[in-house]
């Protein structure tokens, strides 16, 4: 088909290769000039040129040919459904609880419902001066746990167990359905579609008589979203706008444009004004600001008194973007190169040696920073990154919370002057397979956390970490710290493949304390002290431990430990309850110093035959009181075997005569109180 004026127009506004997919898609459609042109146009922005490429690649060929046949084939016919029951009966019906909220406390109420990182901005105040806020909770809320679903989507049933619904108060009356997940998932915003006859049919004309009657709010259907697009918001124009960023409630977009409160609002000329990302660079007045003034945002720091720089834009005739230099009378000049979309993709500041939090936190589509003279870093520093692949930062010695929090795609990071990190470095990365850090000494918790490709690690000099060290690392089978002395919760927590491990130096762990190993087939720990709760349990290739100076253990100590053969703790005094339960290959145990212990004290240990427990009576009272009371069958068993071994002749000894003359003996009066 030859290129019509219409597909011309088309071209100008969406770009050659939406052009193109038109032409494929509605050929039909297109026989009547101007009928497609005029469905595009009340249908999608046009702020952005990649809405071809954004279909494409998220599947959406047919979807978006359906959308385009379904406004043509008939008009959009309403819903005459009689409805007599209020939104409460109906929600009831489909098992939610729905609550109005009147005043801040009541909304605050529901926070307890998000996870940490997923809280709705609605959290943040001043929501009812704008919206009727409502929540819908379901039921059975208490039985939908979000670790179970390892792959959210918008509309899964966590997705949809909390759903915040709120309505404009002022200008057009749309609502907005809001996701427990919040931005976890696409255009959370949008859960259902905004449609709430995908919730329960009849729930949008009741809401809007409910609306009418109370508050006198006529309320409109126009953003209801008919098939998603990722990365898109159908604003309260009806029509789809492509986002950058959404951030406390509003939707950066390419062109100028910000949504708020579904409304979109434009910004001066190009010329004058430039929408980055969540930034706005103000040509006129020469500086560079937050358009939401509740932000924070340390990018900032370095652009202020700009009015004797001199600030120039260079467009790149290679792949569209575009570079911004900031030259000030002194120093080398900052740089930030932007996309097609206005999202920063780049920075260069030779002067920088400090930044605050959240400096660039929001910006997803950073590629690279080059700030080589940068020693200290605060809290978010790019924490919502998802597209920086290299990083180098000689001079930087300590960085807070949430460095780099998620960011998939790091494959190099060099930072050798490191020494203390905060909580949850580099969690979540997906591409990282080598980490040096030669000075790094002090880590907070959640340290490289879910990095499940890392399988090399130099930290020659730490010293202290938090708890969740290498949660869930499956690659790594060698570690090495040998200045480590302090450890607290989940260090190495199903680390599945490690098969070596030296830890010289460490005196005291917390719990789960490599839980669900199965690599390590020996370990020892000498200056070991004092162990948390589950320490080592689960590890079902271990045979050999050595802890010579252990003297305190938590509850579950080597629990299901299905190979161990050996175990040197000749020091122990103190053990929780569950002590070396079902350890079946262990035949010899000495605990000469063992003074205390819990409840099921060697529990299913079905082939141990010798015990040594010199410290009685005490302990051996609780530990015949703990065989009569909770499992006589199965550790009779155990002593019965220690009976038969001819080395226990030591009055020291717990043997099994004793045992059962004590048994019987606590049976036999038992009898008699009975009587």
């Amino acid at each position: 088909m030859p290129e019509s004026n219409e597909l011309k127009r088309i071209k100008r506004k969406y770009g050659e290769d939406f052009m193109r997919l038109c032409r494929e898609l509605f050929p039909t459609i297109l026989e009547k000039d101007g009928q497609l042109e005029e469905i595009l146009s009340l249908s999608f922005a046009g702020n952005s040129r990649t809405l071809c490429q954004d279909i494409v690649d998220a599947r959406l060929e047919e979807d978006f040919k359906d959308y385009i046949y379904g406004k043509i084939s008939a008009q959009i016919l309403e819903r005459k459904l009689t409805i007599e029951k209020n939104p409460y009966e109906l929600f009831n019906e489909v098992g939610y609880d729905l609550i109005e909220c009147l005043t801040e406390d009541e909304i605050q109420e529901f926070r307890k419902y998000y996870e940490p990182n997923e809280e709705l901005c609605t959290f943040n105040g001043g929501r009812l001066n704008r919206c009727v806020v409502f929540f819908a909770v379901k039921k059975n809320v208490e039985n939908i746990k979000r670790e179970d679903f390892e792959t959210p989507q918008r509309e899964d049933e966590y997705g949809t167990s909390v759903m915040g619904i709120q309505f404009n108060r002022e200008g057009m009356c749309t609502v907005s359905i809001k996701n427990r997940y919040n931005h976890t998932v696409n255009n959370p915003d949008a859960t259902y579609g905004n449609d709430l006859d995908r919730i329960v049919p009849g729930l949008t004309q009741s809401f809007a008589i409910l609306l009418e009657k109370e508050y006198g709010l006529k309320l409109n259907s126009a953003n209801v979203e008919e098939f998603e697009i990722p990365g898109y918001v159908v604003a309260d124009d009806g029509r789809y706008y492509k986002y950058n960023v959404e951030m406390n409630g509003l939707y950066y977009c390419p062109g100028n444009i910000v949504i708020q409160d579904g409304t979109p609002k434009k910004l001066e000329k190009k010329e004058s004004q430039i929408l980055i990302d969540y930034f706005v660079l103000d040509m006129r007045n020469k500086i560079i600001k937050l358009y939401d003034t509740k932000l924070t945002d340390s990018f900032l720091d370095a652009f202020q008194n700009l009015s004797e720089s001199s600030i120039e834009i260079e467009k790149s005739k290679i792949n569209g973007t575009r570079v911004i230099k900031i030259s000030k009378i002194q120093g080398t000049p900052i740089i930030i190169e932007i996309d097609r979309n206005n999202q920063i993709i780049g920075y260069e500041n030779n002067e920088l040696k400090q930044v605050g939090d959240y400096f660039l936190h929001g910006a997803h589509a950073c590629k690279y920073l080059k700030l080589p003279n940068l020693e200290q870093v605060g809290n978010l520093f790019l924490a919502s990154n998802s597209t920086l692949e290299q990083l180098e930062l000689p001079k930087v010695k300590s960085v807070g919370t949430f460095f780099l929090y998620s960011d998939q795609n790091l494959n190099g990071l060099k930072m050798p002057n490191l020494e203390q990190v905060g909580e949850s470095f580099l969690t979540y990365n997906e591409s990282l397979i080598h980490v040096k850090f030669p000075n790094l000494k002090y880590v907070a918790e959640n340290f490289l956390q879910y990095n499940q490709r890392l399988s090399h690690l130099e930290l020659p000099n730490l010293s202290q970490v938090g708890d969740n060290f290498l949660f869930y690392n499956e690659r790594l089978l060698e570690i090495d710290l040998p200045n480590l002395e302090l450890v607290g919760n989940n260090f190495l927590f199903n680390s599945k493949v490690l098969k070596q491990l030296k830890l010289p130096r460490i005196k005291k762990v917390g719990n789960n304390f490599l839980y669900n190993n199965q690599g390590l087939t020996q370990l020892e720990i000498l200056n070991l002290e004092h162990v948390g709760d589950a320490f080592l349990l689960s590890n079902n290739s271990l045979r050999k431990l050595r802890l010579p100076n252990l003297i305190k253990a938590g509850d579950d100590f080597l629990c299901c430990n299905q190979c161990l053969e050996q175990v040197d703790i000749l020091n122990l005094e103190q053990a929780g309850d569950y002590f070396l339960y079902r350890n079946n290959e262990l035949r010899c145990l000495k605990l000469p110093k063992l003074q205390s212990i819990g409840n099921k004290f060697l529990l299913s240990n079905k082939n141990l035959c010798q015990l040594e427990l010199p410290n009685l009576p005490e302990v051996r009272k609780k530990f015949l009181h703990i065989v009569d009371r909770n499992n006589r069958k199965v550790d009779s068993k155990i002593i019965a075997q220690v009976d038969k071994d001819s080395r226990l002749t030591n009055s020291d000894i717990v043997t099994a005569s004793d045992v059962i003359k004590d048994i019987k003996a606590l049976s036999q009066k038992r009898s008699e109180d009975e009587k």
